[in-house]
């Protein structure tokens, strides 16, 4: 067990780093791509992501699968089956590889002439959605030898690989776009690195492994079907977020232009970053949760999701708080002006955001205990409010009516119907768990916005320097806050928990 938290530890640090390299490199970069390639052709960029992510469901839920079964069988010691649930992964993977590479061809004939793209980018666009859905198609074909060290709770090299891909492909781009280049280099450059990554995943696989077999056949019909039955509800889950995630974009691009787009991804890009800074550590976790749901430490998962829970809200709305005193000056400072509605719609989107977010953890919880099914209805309810008011709101409200179509089901329905969700699988006392979260987050949104208030109106953040200090002063000022929030009888009791020890 000790070995088990110890590697969890490894995994929480190399996914922190990556997020944070992503995120610097991302900050510094961004403004260049941006202004270099317009806001027009950037957003054609951003509809062709969000386009191949609809083909992205084709994974069918196998991913989830195989996290949730290698996790399970390694801690039994069964590798039979762990190589026989890869096999299996490996054999359907090669068929929807061909499948994405098919309908990757079929989009990009008919899709954009339902957006509003400019007709001088309707040729770069189609042959960027064509490269990145070779990407995918092979990406997928690559999952079970270079891209499932996850499940082996190897974290550590997953996002160490990712570091070098962020790394090397941000320099390629950069040499790229100052050449003179557009969006088909620009989509070469993800597709060569993504590759690359993939590739060296696998030599550590088979070094590190050596007992993995991987063949192209399927397992046993009881072993496949078990399999497939996870992976269903994951896939439906899947293709249900990708809905939720996609749909602003698409929206945008359908009833507005790609200009647009480039504005509310770059507030929206903002909360994407915060939810990868939670599920670096949430993500990690459902191999634990699985392996405590074997051996039988049920308590262990629900100390978890409620310390978790009120860690995560105390962070997530001192972001919030910070954000709604520094958004214009940041925007302003980033990317210069012209872009002050992205400042608007980041400032509607926060909030909420750190309501929804920390539940993360109980996404992890359902996969873990295998009760993601209902997971699944969470999201549908969700994604179908989110499309139907975004779609009443935009024309009202433009933008801003996007964003109002996001949060207003993400305010419901984390708030109220997930934690009575998670009381029906832990047996979590919801009087306490209000209690606690809005205890957490008083405090958290308090001291941030007033502290951010106050320094913001002595000085304005005019400069990269004032931005910074007042920031970074709010911040600490945020964090010692802590003192009330987290003690150290609880943190003894963290450490025991995670040891196995009640």
């Amino acid at each position: 067990m000790s070995s088990l938290i110890g590697q969890f530890g490894k995994n929480i640090f190399s996914s922190w780093a990556s997020l944070a390299i992503r995120v610097i490199l991302v900050f510094l970069v961004n403004p260049f791509i941006i202004h270099t390639l317009g806001n027009e052709q950037y957003g054609v960029w951003i509809l062709v992501i969000s386009v191949l992510n609809y083909v992205t469901v084709l994974d069918l839920g196998i991913k989830q699968a195989l996290l949730r079964f290698i996790s399970k069988y390694l801690g039994l010691g069964d590798m039979e089956k762990v190589n026989a649930m890869l096999s299996t992964a490996f054999f359907i993977y090669g068929i929807v590889g061909l499948i994405v590479i098919a309908a990757t061809f079929i989009l990009s004939f008919f899709v954009f002439d339902w957006l509003q793209i400019p007709e001088q980018y309707l040729v770069q666009g189609r042959l960027a959605l064509l490269i990145m859905g070779l990407n995918t198609a092979l990406s997928f074909v690559m999952i079970c030898r270079g891209d499932s060290l996850g499940a082996f709770h190897r974290y550590d090299i997953v996002y160490g690989l990712m570091i070098l891909e962020d790394v090397l492909r941000t320099a390629a781009i950069i040499i790229l776009l100052k050449s003179g280049y557009g969006l088909v280099a620009f989509a070469l450059a993800f597709f060569v690195f993504s590759q690359v990554r993939l590739l060296l995943g696998a030599g550590f696989q088979k070094k590190l492994f050596p007992n993995v077999r991987i063949k192209f056949k399927p397992a046993a019909r009881e072993i496949a079907r078990d399999f497939l039955k996870y992976g269903f509800i994951s896939f439906l889950i899947s293709f249900a977020w990708l809905f939720i995630s996609n749909t602003d974009n698409i929206l945008i691009g359908y009833f507005l232009d790609p200009a647009s787009v480039t504005k509310y991804s770059i507030a929206a890009g903002f909360i994407v970053y915060l939810r990868a800074f939670i599920h670096a550590v949430t993500f990690p976790l459902r191999p634990i949760i699985s392996h405590y749901e074997t051996i039988d430490k049920s308590g262990n998962i629900k100390f978890i999701y409620t310390r978790g829970i009120k860690y995560f809200s105390f962070l997530a709305f001192i972001v919030g708080g910070i954000t709604l005193n520094f958004a214009d000056s940041l925007i302003l400072l980033w990317m210069g002006p012209g872009y002050e509605t992205s400042a608007v719609i980041l400032k509607i989107l926060i909030l909420p955001a750190a309501i929804f977010l920390p539940q993360a953890i109980a996404t992890s919880v359902m996969y873990g205990v295998d009760k993601h099914r209902k997971l699944l209805y969470i999201i549908i309810a969700e994604g179908l409010l989110n499309l139907v008011l975004s779609v009443l709101l935009v024309g009202r409200y433009g933008l801003s009516g996007i964003a109002y179509g996001t949060i207003i089901p993400q305010v419901i329905i984390y708030l109220l119907v997930v934690p009575a969700i998670i009381r029906s699988i832990l047996g979590i006392d919801l009087r306490q768990h209000y209690i606690s979260f809005f205890y957490a987050v008083s405090i958290a949104l308090a001291v941030s916005y007033a502290g951010g208030y106050l320094l913001t109106r002595l000085l304005s953040p005019s400069t990269w320097g004032i931005f910074f200090a007042e920031v970074v002063l709010t911040a600490a000022l945020s964090l010692s806050m802590g003192f009330f929030i987290f003690d150290r009888e609880e943190s003894g009791t963290i450490l025991r928990r995670l040891r196995g020890v009640n």
